[in-house]
Protein backbone atom coordinates (compact mmCIF):
# COMPACT_ATOMS: atom_id res chain seq x y z
CA UNK A 1 0.00 0.00 0.00
CA UNK A 2 1.07 3.29 -1.12
CA UNK A 3 0.96 6.20 1.80
CA UNK A 4 0.77 10.01 1.04
CA UNK A 5 2.77 11.95 3.30
CA UNK A 6 1.35 14.69 5.15
CA UNK A 7 1.82 17.20 8.34
CA UNK A 8 -1.21 18.28 10.17
CA UNK A 9 -1.73 21.06 12.14
CA UNK A 10 -2.97 19.63 15.44
CA UNK A 11 -3.64 22.54 17.74
CA UNK A 12 -6.15 22.62 19.65
CA UNK A 13 -7.87 19.54 17.82
CA UNK A 14 -9.66 16.82 19.91
CA UNK A 15 -7.88 13.63 20.23
CA UNK A 16 -8.80 10.66 21.10
CA UNK A 17 -6.89 8.09 22.88
CA UNK A 18 -7.92 4.57 23.88
CA UNK A 19 -5.63 2.94 26.07
CA UNK A 20 -3.83 3.57 28.79
CA UNK A 21 -0.06 1.41 28.96
CA UNK A 22 3.00 2.60 28.10
CA UNK A 23 2.50 2.84 24.39
CA UNK A 24 -0.60 5.03 24.78
CA UNK A 25 1.10 7.08 26.92
CA UNK A 26 3.89 7.70 24.48
CA UNK A 27 1.40 8.23 22.10
CA UNK A 28 -0.67 11.18 24.35
CA UNK A 29 3.33 12.57 25.05
CA UNK A 30 3.96 13.51 21.52
CA UNK A 31 0.83 14.43 20.70
CA UNK A 32 0.84 16.85 23.43
CA UNK A 33 4.05 18.57 21.93
CA UNK A 34 1.66 19.06 18.93
CA UNK A 35 -0.86 20.98 20.98
CA UNK A 36 -3.65 18.99 20.67
CA UNK A 37 -6.50 18.69 23.01
CA UNK A 38 -6.53 14.93 24.62
CA UNK A 39 -9.11 12.86 25.78
CA UNK A 40 -7.81 9.50 26.89
CA UNK A 41 -10.47 6.03 27.37
CA UNK A 42 -8.79 3.31 29.57
CA UNK A 43 -9.65 0.75 32.68
CA UNK A 44 -5.98 1.39 33.59
CA UNK A 45 -3.73 4.59 33.34
CA UNK A 46 0.25 4.52 33.69
CA UNK A 47 1.44 6.87 36.80
CA UNK A 48 2.29 9.28 34.11
CA UNK A 49 -1.08 9.45 32.44
CA UNK A 50 -2.39 9.57 35.66
CA UNK A 51 -0.41 13.06 36.52
CA UNK A 52 -1.48 14.14 33.34
CA UNK A 53 -5.35 13.61 33.88
CA UNK A 54 -4.62 15.03 37.36
CA UNK A 55 -2.75 18.62 36.28
CA UNK A 56 -5.73 18.84 33.42
CA UNK A 57 -3.19 18.39 30.66
CA UNK A 58 -5.63 15.37 28.88
CA UNK A 59 -8.81 14.60 30.05
CA UNK A 60 -10.28 10.62 31.54
CA UNK A 61 -13.88 10.53 29.64
CA UNK A 62 -14.19 6.69 30.88
CA UNK A 63 -12.83 3.39 31.16
CA UNK A 64 -15.00 1.65 28.45
CA UNK A 65 -15.14 2.95 25.01
CA UNK A 66 -17.84 3.66 23.57
CA UNK A 67 -19.18 4.90 20.02
CA UNK A 68 -20.05 8.42 22.08
CA UNK A 69 -16.51 9.13 22.54
CA UNK A 70 -15.79 10.18 18.86
CA UNK A 71 -18.53 12.80 19.30
CA UNK A 72 -16.81 15.78 17.92
CA UNK A 73 -13.30 13.83 17.20
CA UNK A 74 -11.04 14.33 14.83
CA UNK A 75 -8.56 11.90 15.23
CA UNK A 76 -8.02 8.65 16.81
CA UNK A 77 -5.82 6.33 18.46
CA UNK A 78 -6.53 2.93 19.30
CA UNK A 79 -3.31 1.55 21.70
CA UNK A 80 -5.08 -0.88 23.78
CA UNK A 81 -3.21 -4.68 24.09
CA UNK A 82 -6.46 -5.83 23.00
CA UNK A 83 -6.48 -6.32 19.64
CA UNK A 84 -10.30 -6.71 19.11
CA UNK A 85 -11.12 -3.47 20.85
CA UNK A 86 -8.30 -1.68 18.91
CA UNK A 87 -10.26 -3.24 15.33
CA UNK A 88 -13.52 -2.12 17.18
CA UNK A 89 -12.40 1.28 17.55
CA UNK A 90 -11.09 1.20 14.26
CA UNK A 91 -14.23 0.90 12.27
CA UNK A 92 -16.53 3.03 14.81
CA UNK A 93 -13.88 5.58 14.01
CA UNK A 94 -13.75 4.71 9.95
CA UNK A 95 -17.92 4.21 9.56
CA UNK A 96 -17.68 8.22 10.67
CA UNK A 97 -15.02 9.18 8.67
CA UNK A 98 -12.26 9.96 11.25
CA UNK A 99 -8.70 9.59 10.92
CA UNK A 100 -7.91 6.39 12.90
CA UNK A 101 -4.33 4.71 13.57
CA UNK A 102 -4.38 1.38 15.81
CA UNK A 103 -0.99 0.83 16.72
CA UNK A 104 0.76 -2.19 15.39
CA UNK A 105 -2.24 -3.61 13.04
CA UNK A 106 -1.64 -1.66 10.23
CA UNK A 107 -4.94 -2.98 8.47
CA UNK A 108 -6.75 -0.94 11.08
CA UNK A 109 -5.59 2.11 10.07
CA UNK A 110 -6.29 4.64 7.45
CA UNK A 111 -2.81 6.39 8.50
CA UNK A 112 0.47 5.34 9.73
CA UNK A 113 2.34 7.21 12.33
CA UNK A 114 6.02 8.34 11.03
CA UNK A 115 9.33 8.15 12.61
CA UNK A 116 10.24 11.97 13.10
CA UNK A 117 13.33 14.06 13.85
CA UNK A 118 12.81 17.25 15.00
CA UNK A 119 15.28 20.43 15.55
CA UNK A 120 12.60 23.24 16.11
CA UNK A 121 10.44 23.65 13.55
CA UNK A 122 12.63 21.53 11.27
CA UNK A 123 10.95 18.14 11.29
CA UNK A 124 11.74 15.04 8.98
CA UNK A 125 9.54 12.45 8.55
CA UNK A 126 10.37 8.88 7.79
CA UNK A 127 8.13 5.73 7.05
CA UNK A 128 8.28 2.62 5.54
CA UNK A 129 4.55 2.42 5.27
CA UNK A 130 4.41 0.03 8.15
CA UNK A 131 6.56 -2.62 6.46
CA UNK A 132 9.57 -2.09 9.37
CA UNK A 133 9.11 0.14 12.64
CA UNK A 134 12.93 -0.95 13.54
CA UNK A 135 14.17 0.09 10.25
CA UNK A 136 12.44 3.92 10.25
CA UNK A 137 13.63 4.20 13.76
CA UNK A 138 17.44 3.28 12.95
CA UNK A 139 17.57 5.56 10.00
CA UNK A 140 15.68 7.79 12.49
CA UNK A 141 19.11 7.45 14.84
CA UNK A 142 21.55 7.92 12.08
CA UNK A 143 20.21 11.27 10.81
CA UNK A 144 19.77 13.02 14.47
CA UNK A 145 23.64 12.50 14.00
CA UNK A 146 23.97 14.88 10.57
CA UNK A 147 21.22 17.16 11.74
CA UNK A 148 22.32 18.77 14.68
CA UNK A 149 21.03 21.64 16.58
CA UNK A 150 22.44 24.03 14.12
CA UNK A 151 19.58 23.30 11.56
CA UNK A 152 16.99 24.71 14.19
CA UNK A 153 18.93 28.24 14.01
CA UNK A 154 19.24 28.31 10.68
CA UNK A 155 15.55 28.06 9.89
CA UNK A 156 15.17 30.83 12.56
CA UNK A 157 17.13 32.78 11.07
CA UNK A 158 15.26 31.96 7.32
CA UNK A 159 12.09 32.91 9.09
CA UNK A 160 13.42 35.96 10.13
CA UNK A 161 14.60 36.77 6.48
CA UNK A 162 11.81 35.59 4.85
CA UNK A 163 9.15 37.42 7.02
CA UNK A 164 10.89 40.93 6.40
CA UNK A 165 11.65 40.20 2.57
CA UNK A 166 7.80 39.47 1.80
CA UNK A 167 6.81 42.60 3.77
CA UNK A 168 8.81 44.43 1.28
CA UNK A 169 6.88 43.70 -1.45
CA UNK A 170 9.79 42.68 -3.72
CA UNK A 171 9.38 40.58 -6.78
CA UNK A 172 8.87 37.11 -6.54
CA UNK A 173 12.20 36.68 -8.91
CA UNK A 174 14.38 38.61 -6.53
CA UNK A 175 12.83 36.64 -3.07
CA UNK A 176 14.04 33.21 -4.45
CA UNK A 177 17.35 34.85 -5.22
CA UNK A 178 17.66 36.12 -1.67
CA UNK A 179 16.45 32.71 -0.54
CA UNK A 180 18.91 30.55 -2.59
CA UNK A 181 21.84 32.48 -2.11
CA UNK A 182 21.48 32.11 1.74
CA UNK A 183 20.66 28.62 2.15
CA UNK A 184 23.16 27.33 -0.68
CA UNK A 185 25.87 29.72 1.20
CA UNK A 186 28.05 28.60 3.94
CA UNK A 187 26.03 29.52 6.38
CA UNK A 188 24.96 26.89 8.13
CA UNK A 189 28.64 26.20 9.32
CA UNK A 190 28.88 29.95 10.33
CA UNK A 191 26.43 29.42 12.70
CA UNK A 192 27.57 26.24 13.77
CA UNK A 193 31.01 28.21 14.06
CA UNK A 194 29.11 30.49 16.16
CA UNK A 195 30.69 33.18 13.50
CA UNK A 196 28.45 36.44 14.00
CA UNK A 197 30.18 38.04 11.65
CA UNK A 198 30.11 35.76 9.14
CA UNK A 199 26.78 35.57 9.00
CA UNK A 200 26.19 39.14 8.83
CA UNK A 201 28.49 39.41 5.67
CA UNK A 202 26.22 36.79 4.53
CA UNK A 203 23.46 38.45 5.17
CA UNK A 204 24.85 41.51 3.77
CA UNK A 205 25.68 40.15 0.08
CA UNK A 206 22.32 38.45 -0.08
CA UNK A 207 20.13 41.19 0.57
CA UNK A 208 22.03 44.58 0.38
CA UNK A 209 21.45 47.60 1.99
CA UNK A 210 17.82 47.11 2.31
CA UNK A 211 17.73 45.29 5.79
CA UNK A 212 19.56 45.78 9.01
CA UNK A 213 21.53 42.48 9.02
CA UNK A 214 21.75 43.15 13.36
CA UNK A 215 18.21 43.29 13.42
CA UNK A 216 17.67 39.67 11.81
CA UNK A 217 20.25 38.41 13.99
CA UNK A 218 18.97 39.89 17.00
CA UNK A 219 15.54 38.53 16.66
CA UNK A 220 16.94 35.19 16.28
CA UNK A 221 16.78 33.24 19.82
CA UNK A 222 20.66 31.65 19.95
CA UNK A 223 21.84 33.76 17.53
CA UNK A 224 21.45 37.04 18.81
CA UNK A 225 24.39 36.56 21.35
CA UNK A 226 27.16 35.45 19.14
Amino acid sequence: MSYYPVFLNLTDKKVLVVGGGLVAQRKVETLLQYGASISIVSRHLTPRLKELVETHRITFVGSEFTEDHLAVVFLVIAATDDPMLNHRVSLDAQERGLLINAVDQPEDCNFIVPSILRRGDLQVAISTSGKSPALARKLRQEMELQFGKEYEKLLLLMGSVRDQVISRGLPQDENKRIFKKIVESDMLEAITRKDRERVKNILKSALGNKFNQDTILDQVLGIGGM
